[in-house]
């Protein structure tokens, strides 16, 4: 019996591991509808600095909260680097460089399910 679970364990371990996770849809409903409500890390500021994006500073205002108008510092209502493609999808234009809440979405406190119902 303890050679059958443990083979049933193995089984299910490696179906895991090949099972392919769920891709972005790509739709941009969490980068127009979360807009001035994020924070940065201390390791996006860090990371900023060191690439010079003050493009992306300039949009963080001194509480670390992001995206702000550049010059009231007034929270935007969508994510200023959201690019429509067509109407069913959007690319993030700091893709390599995005802020950790937006490279981590959806968390544990979104249940894992983006907008869009997917579950990560």
């Amino acid at each position: 019996m303890y050679k059958f679970l443990q083979r049933l364990l193995q089984l299910i371990s490696e179906l895991a591991a090949h099972k392919k996770k769920p891709e972005c849809a790509c739709c941009g409903r969490c980068c127009e509808s979360f807009g001035g409500h994020l924070a940065t890390s201390p390791r996006d500021l860090e990371r900023w600095r060191r690439e010079g994006r003050n493009d992306l500073l300039s949009r963080t205002n001194r509480l670390g909260w992001i995206w702000v108008d550049p010059q009231t510092k007034e929270p935007l209502e969508r994510c200023p680097f959201i690019l429509k493609t067509d109407e069913q999808r959007s690319v993030c234009a700091i893709q390599d460089t995005k802020p950790d809440i937006c490279r981590d979405y959806p968390t544990l406190a979104h249940g894992r399910r983006c907008l869009s119902g997917i579950i990560f």
